[in-house]
């Protein structure tokens, strides 16, 4: 059961987080190409977006498959304190997603006009647009860069082992 679960949980990161890593760093300057003007940039930059936001929910089941690994074979990973460390990295990387990413370009995409008449509200536009711009891009940076980390701490030495 283990190495189902530990194949689910990469299939899961490479084919969740992988376009929401591609997408969150993509985003800025391609909105910022559709606030220049661009009907073409702006088709770029709502894709973009809905990429972040819809893989970025379906990303969850990354950090729960990982614990679910953790879960069922309990014995031999209760001591491996990485792992505990790159699950919560994880989550905190899925926060930042949520608190910072997604809510900076659902306001630059309501600034470009560009949400759903039945989606948009009037809170989803900005007043200073390069400021979102910013927001997001170091949203982008930081929730990759844990990803990063968490990757490399699931590769750290069991220290039973």
């Amino acid at each position: 059961m283990t190495t189902i679960l530990i194949f689910a949980h990469v299939a899961a990161a490479i084919l969740l987080l992988g376009p929401v890593m591609v997408a969150t760093s993509m985003f800025p300057s391609v909105a910022t190409a559709a606030n220049a003007g661009g009907e073409e940039a702006t088709g770029r930059a709502s894709i973009l977006h809905t990429i972040t936001s819809r893989y970025g929910v379906l990303s969850v089941l990354v950090p729960l498959l990982g614990g679910a690994v953790l879960a069922f074979n309990w014995d031999y990973f209760k001591t491996n304190y990485w792992l505990h460390t790159a699950i919560i990295v994880s989550v905190i990387a899925w926060a930042v997603l949520f608190a910072m990413v997604v809510p900076q370009q659902r306001k630059m995409m309501g600034s470009l006009g560009a949400l759903s008449p039945a989606d948009a509200d009037p809170s989803d536009r900005t007043a200073n647009f390069e400021g979102s711009k910013a927001k997001a891009a170091a949203g982008a940076g930081i929730f990759n860069l844990l990803w990063f980390i968490a990757l490399i701490l699931m590769f750290m030495p069991h220290p039973g082992v």
